[in-house]
């Protein structure tokens, strides 16, 4: 099946295409540099300790770099070590910084590819009320780096690794989806109605969840499959990169070979990150994230799923971890989440893990299939039930949680842990919050008592709608009912 490429997959081709090989070889080496910084606690202590002996440390570790050029921190003369970082003093700092540039238009274009014009528009609007109500709730800053891809496909059933601080906590290993000539009919149908239904926006979908991709012998297989049907290779996140480095290098090769998505390894201890780091050159591991989740990285873990009840103490206390202290998510997905061995399927979108969604995201709708056109039917379903374009007249309107509402002389505030938002104007802008905050009005009853208060009707019908788009407002009514689809 031949699909027109998203840009972004094209872009990020590019990133690579446009530098010269040695400006690729220095960003390589910065990279494997900061991942000893972020993963190895024994390299970071023993830099901070002796700053001027690092390029040393670093060559012993294959990192081929002067880190003088890079940070002022590992300058020999201390004297210097104040000096502005600029183009001609650290151009090791620049090539790095334009590389990260690069890579976070491409997360921006991805987010932006999950939208299709074939695709209906009630998804599409449901979607963006998703990823407004995503930067509400988040903040901008960690809502830029969730991309909302519109599907994720599990392949298997559980999960054989076991971290401790899995934020989607999955449940053990039940097993795989078998590579059967039947199953492999259903994969393949399941994903020609996805384009079928989405077009190229498919293509940024994944093929894992709560699960372990290597879990699955014939993953790369399917792998294979999805690119014959959508037209690339989709992302791969695994914590299990140096358990067979024949699969692994296996899903190297397709990265290679086809245009794709980028891939990344969960570093879960210092076993796997020595031996990642010792089969695999900075240059082979360019396109690929290391994600150091092993006891003494730099950062914490996300409080959320198996984390989310657990005391953030300040120090690694929890297996050698830190988990953050306000409550969070790893979750990105707006759109629907199947599981092709138990055949579910799950209206999903992210939130910050709470005791109501406690693995960081939301279940609108929850289903099963048992052919193509079951998956194709419920999402047909699912976009008439939870996705309607405009306010539904037959519900109360209210602010969705956990948004704070505030009056003002001239309007109101609605406040989250990350973000603040006024609205503003005529005395019947407040009056229109309160009813609002009160989470009973209906919106006819709300414009009719406005209006009769000497409102304008299309002004007040107007903040409606655009509090609504902008995910201000409560479009889930049934979750606490749905929460027990999870």
């Amino acid at each position: 099946m031949s699909q027109s490429i998203i840009p972004s997959v094209q872009y990020c081709k590019s990133i690579t295409g446009r530098r010269s090989p040695e400006d690729l070889r220095a960003i390589a080496h910065v990279k494997r540099f900061l991942e000893l910084l972020t993963g190895d606690s024994k390299f970071r202590l023993e830099a901070k300790s002796n700053p001027a002996g690092v390029e040393k440390l670093a060559r012993g570790k294959g990192v081929n770099i002067d880190v003088g050029k890079f940070s002022p921190k590992f300058l020999a003369d201390v004297k210097n070590k104040e000096r502005t970082v600029d183009s001609l003093e650290f151009p090791l700092a620049v090539l790095w910084r334009e590389w990260i540039e690069d890579w976070l238009t491409f997360v921006r274009m991805f987010r932006e590819d999950g939208y299709s014009d074939k695709a209906d528009p009630r998804f599409n609007a449901w979607r963006k009320r998703q990823v407004e109500r995503v930067r509400i709730e988040f903040g901008t800053q960690r809502a830029n780096f969730i991309t909302h891809p519109i599907f994720s496909f599990e392949l298997s059933k559980g999960c054989s690794v076991g971290c401790w601080f899995c934020a989607f906590g999955a449940e053990s290993f039940k097993g795989h989806y078998h590579r059967t000539p039947k199953n492999v009919q259903l994969w393949r149908n399941v994903l020609g109605t996805a384009v079928d239904m989405f077009g190229s926006a498919v293509q940024t979908a994944a093929c894992y969840w709560a699960t372990e991709p290597f879990d699955n012998p014939n993953y790369v297989d399917f792998i294979q499959d999805y690119y014959d049907i959508a037209g690339i290779v989709p992302q791969t996140t695994t914590a299990a990169p140096a358990m067979d480095l024949v699969w692994t290098r296996r899903l190297m090769a397709m990265h290679g070979k086809y245009l794709s998505v980028p891939s990344r390894f969960s570093i879960v201890n210092s076993s796997v990150l020595k031996v990642m780091h010792s089969t695999f050159q900075p240059e082979e591991l360019l396109g690929y994230e290391l994600i150091m989740q092993l006891r003494g990285a730099s950062y914490g873990k996300a409080r959320s799923g198996k984390t989310l009840k657990k005391l953030n103490s300040g120090n690694p206390s929890d297996n050698g971890s830190r988990i953050e202290k306000a409550p969070s998510s790893i979750a990105c997905v707006s759109g629907y989440l199947i599981n092709m061995v138990d055949r579910s399927i799950k209206l999903v979108s992210p939130c910050l893990a709470d005791e109501e969604w406690p693995l960081g995201y939301r279940v609108h709708g929850s289903g099963t299939f048992d052919t193509a056109q079951d998956f194709g039917d419920f999402i047909e379903t699912s976009m008439t039930e939870y996705m309607p374009m405009d306010l539904p007249a037959d519900r109360p309107v209210s602010f969705r949680e956990p948004l704070h509402y505030e009056t003002r002389e001239d309007g109101f505030d609605l406040l989250s842990a990350s973000s603040s938002h006024s609205f503003t104007g005529s005395g019947h802008v407040r009056s229109l919050g309160d009813m609002i905050a009160e989470g009973r009005h209906r919106p006819e009853a709300i414009l009719g008592s406005l209006v009769e208060a000497g409102a304008d009707v299309f002004g007040i019908l107007g903040t409606l709608r655009d509090l609504y788009s902008r995910g201000f407002l409560e479009d889930m009514p049934q979750a606490k009912d749905l929460k027990k689809a999870i």
